[in-house]
């Protein structure tokens, strides 16, 4: 019978505690590298440290970064997530100018970054953001008016294709086309910005061009905002559509010259009145039926007619998924990429 002494996770190979160490958050690693020196240097071990996520922790300082950064952070990180306080007594924000240099310099990996309740008014611009960042996400952040204005010359521009906002009222038309012009955005997601408007959006829209998916959720837009989208968002795959005030079968309509869509989600888009405005099983197939790529569309049987109107839907448009599923939430940032 085996002593108890071999049931020790030091007989086992590094490669195998490193694998069960990597299920523990941020919080349990530190505190197994104070067993002891094996301990220490293995919870150093840069696999550990690709994706951290601090979003859960409410009283991170910048002292517990500048800790991480030096003992932990290193090139093997991908993806970081952190909570600042905002409208806390803290004098000043989680980040810091120096803060992010040092980040940029030691992680030059970085590629997601996801910000919640963290007020960027100390940083100034965009542009002291690591310019290796594919993905930004913000969640109930403080985003000052000049923030995403255009780089000073001979400044590294990020190469940003992700942005994904959520509840960031601050965040209005100008920050929109200031970035747009800036950098080629391949996904953006806008929940609950309501300063962003039917006005913003066209005069973005030239610059949106490269974009995949399009998510507008709670935004000041009307279906104005279509006639841009279809008339200079070619390559969009997927748009996701909810409170949207009094869609109707024209504004529907101008989703048709878009050849590459694949999925079309309408929630609280209910159009008003009756006759050739509002938005029948019969108005929404002849929208759909242009797309030669469309799969999936989702409709929410309140705002259509219910499971009748859902199935005359589905008739008109056989070679695609028709559903009234619960509607996903808005897309956010993971480590991996998007997620609901």
């Amino acid at each position: 019978m085996e002593g108890p002494e071999s049931l020790s996770l030091n007989y086992l190979p590094e490669n195998i505690l490193i694998d069960i160490l990597s299920c523990l958050g941020v919080r349990d690693l530190l505190r197994i590298s104070r067993v002891c020196k094996k301990w220490r240097r293995i919870v150093q071990d840069k696999k550990l440290w690709v994706h951290v996520d601090l979003s859960g922790y409410s009283m991170v300082s910048s002292k517990v970064l500048w800790l991480l950064l030096r003992r932990y952070l290193g090139s093997g990180l991908l993806s970081l997530s952190l909570r600042g306080q905002l409208g806390s007594l803290r004098k000043q924000g989680l980040l810091s100018p120096a803060l992010l240099r040092a980040l940029s310099q030691r992680c030059p990996r970085l590629r997601l970054l996801s910000l919640t309740q963290e007020d960027l008014k100390g940083l100034g611009s965009h542009h002291q953001l690591p310019a290796s960042l594919r993905a930004l996400g913000m969640c109930r952040c403080e985003v000052p008016p000049l923030f995403f204005r255009a780089a000073p010359q001979g400044s590294v521009r990020t190469g940003l294709e992700t942005l994904v906002l959520r509840n960031v009222p601050s965040f209005c038309d100008s920050h929109l086309k200031s970035l747009a012009s800036q950098v080629s955005l391949k996904t953006l997601v806008l929940s609950g910005t309501y300063r962003v408007t039917d006005l913003g959006i066209g005069d973005s829209a030239e610059s949106l061009a490269q974009l995949s998916r399009l998510e507008l959720h709670g935004c000041g837009v009307s279906e104005t905002v279509l006639h841009f989208v279809g008339r200079h968002m070619r390559k969009l795959r997927a748009l996701q559509l909810s409170g949207l005030p009094s869609l109707t079968g024209a504004g529907l309509g101008c989703i048709s010259q878009l050849p590459e869509l694949e999925t079309l989600s309408l929630e609280r888009c209910r159009g008003n009145g009756e006759g050739e405005g509002l938005l029948n099983p019969e108005v929404i197939v002849a929208a759909c039926r242009p797309l030669p790529a469309l799969r999936t569309l989702r409709l929410s049987q309140s705002d259509f007619g219910g499971p009748e109107a859902i199935g005359k839907v589905r008739e008109g448009l056989p070679g695609c998924l028709v559903t009234s599923a619960p509607y996903p939430s808005p897309l956010v940032l993971t480590p991996w990429g998007t997620s609901r």
